[in-house]
């Protein structure tokens, strides 16, 4: 399932971006392609893999594996009801109600497993946990938005700021975290004792940024502030163990850096655009200089072993190479669109555009050709 949503995320950046080029729908509509059909699945169904090595148990059951499938149908309802609102009504508050349901499952499924685990479990699980938690307030928020219409503006604040810096950019730091160390095969002895430390700043972060844009505008800068503290200390450490491999033309790992700058840009840019230019999209740079580096680089270490799991083989390790060829380019493409597009210019999501689709083809050449790949 997960080889299948990757194809759909990759395919959900082309097709979101494009909408946003040609102007045919309503940019609400390409925002949610990209994050209820693209994202949302795809770390849900990251996590169900991770989750079980994490807390060192068994891997899940059928029904588990299927709640990323019936979060991505809700996904689609979600989707359908902001382009075609006359048609399907009721549309957001199905699928709402679907992907909470999801989630909340997953959710006690990951708790179970944290309580019942042999030992201490990774800190990664809890960090999991609190972006599973803002997914369910994030999308609870649409749901209250029916019930309260007189605090739907904040509402809908709340929704965007504990979908996008919350439920997306716990789980995006907490595994870059994990994924790093195993990309650059360099362990980074302090990264427990660092995640088991930042996780209450970056809820506090979060919480403050998400309630001040919501009701009080002039504490969001509060919550920026202390999100910057894990993000500086991240970026310190990884520079320190990591600098040789960063800043290669090839690799995952250039990508999976750049998702820490992207993230840290689109802070800087939210707090602008929240103060001084509301021409600024925030939400235009946290996609293309957040997300896509992010999943690109992700991908490009993770799916081999998706697509042949166990032990790894030469096979692996030519596939990794030919997904990761130009990885420093890309990144660096990615961040430079990231911060065009969200300045407003339209160049942005061209180089969006032409970067993921070569990597959309890097990809499918996998596909086809991984039989040859030797053994």
């Amino acid at each position: 399932m997960l080889q299948f949503q990757v194809a759909i995320t990759l395919l959900a950046f082309i097709a979101a971006s494009t909408f946003v080029l040609s102007k045919s729908g309503a940019a609400i509509v390409s925002y949610h392609i990209i994050f209820a059909i693209g994202i949302v699945p795809l770390i849900l169904g990251a996590m169900v893999h991770f989750l079980p090595v994490l807390s060192r148990s068994k891997n899940p059951g059928k029904f588990i594996r299927l709640l990323p499938v019936i979060a991505l149908f809700g996904g689609f309802l979600v989707t359908s009801y902001f382009a075609y609102p006359q048609v399907l009504s009721a549309g957001r508050y199905v699928g709402a109600t679907t992907i909470i349901i999801a989630v909340s499952i997953l959710g006690i499924w990951a708790y179970r497993l944290k309580v019942n685990a042999i030992g201490n479990p990774h800190p990664c699980l809890d960090w999991y946990l609190a972006a599973m938690l803002c997914l369910f307030i994030a999308v609870g928020c649409i749901i209250m938005g029916y019930l309260i219409p007189e605090q739907r503006t904040a509402l809908r604040m709340l929704h965007i700021h504990f979908n996008t810096l919350g439920f997306i950019g716990i789980t995006a730091l907490g595994t870059l975290q994990v994924l790093l160390p195993t990309a650059t095969q360099r362990s980074d002895p302090e990264v427990a004792a660092r995640m088991r430390k930042h996780l209450k700043w970056v809820v506090a972060g979060i919480v403050i940024t998400a309630c001040g844009s919501a009701w009080h505008r002039n504490f969001a800068w509060i919550g920026l502030i202390l999100l910057a503290i894990p993000l500086f200390d991240i970026l310190k450490a990884w520079l320190k163990l990591y600098s040789n491999a960063i800043f290669k033309v090839h690799g995952a790992v250039p990508l999976l850096v750049a998702a820490l700058c992207g993230y840290s840009i689109t802070l800087i840019i939210g707090l602008t655009h929240a103060y001084h230019q509301q021409s600024f999209s925030p939400v235009a740079t946290f996609i293309i200089a957040f997300l896509m580096p992010l999943v690109t680089g992700a991908v490009s270490y993770l799916l081999p072993l998706w697509m042949r799991p166990g032990q790894q083989t030469a096979w692996h390790q030519a596939a990794r190479k030919r997904l990761g060829f130009g990885g420093g380019i890309r990144a660096l493409l990615l961040l430079t669109g990231g911060v065009m597009a969200g300045f407003g210019y339209e160049i942005g999501w061209y180089l969006a555009v032409f970067t993921t689709g070569i990597f959309v083809f890097q990809t499918f050449a996998l596909f086809v050709q991984h039989t040859k790949i030797p053994e």
